[in-house]
């Protein structure tokens, strides 16, 4: 039931993303997989995720990006902290579709200004792709 529950959620996500809209990452069991969050040390917006997301930015979320005509908030280049589920591991791309300048984490990562990464020294708030798996 778990694994049928997250296929339908992995397809509606792509769906929607698909359609044009914003995709809503649904239920997720409390013991799966990591919890991403807009601030350091785990705090404000969170979203728990079992699935890997090829693009950040068509899954809502807090952070609201403008092109000058239309606003969207998206979870894009908008995460700062990371609780990994005991049993599970995350890799964090730069760049969509997996690509770009990476780490893997498997267990907590409080504040991401404290990993090395391709945005101004870190990965803080540059993170577009993730793929998360059981260990």
């Amino acid at each position: 039931m778990r694994a049928f529950l997250r296929l339908a959620v992995a397809g509606c996500a792509a769906l929607a993303a698909a359609c044009g809209g914003l995709a809503v990452l649904g239920p997720t069991a409390p013991s799966d997989g990591i919890i991403v969050y807009i601030h350091a040390n785990y705090a404000g917006t969170s979203q728990q995720l079992a699935v890997d997301v090829r693009d950040l930015g068509k899954v809502e979320g807090p952070c609201v990006w403008s092109d000058g005509e239309s606003s969207t908030a998206t979870w894009d280049g908008c995460i700062s902290s990371i609780r990994v589920m005991p049993g599970w591991r995350a890799t964090l791309y730069r760049k969509s579709d997996f690509r770009g300048a990476s780490f893997s984490v498997t267990s907590d990562t409080p504040d991401l200004t404290r990993v090395p990464g391709p945005c101004s020294g870190t990965f803080n708030d540059c993170i577009s792709s993730i793929q998360v798996s059981r260990q």
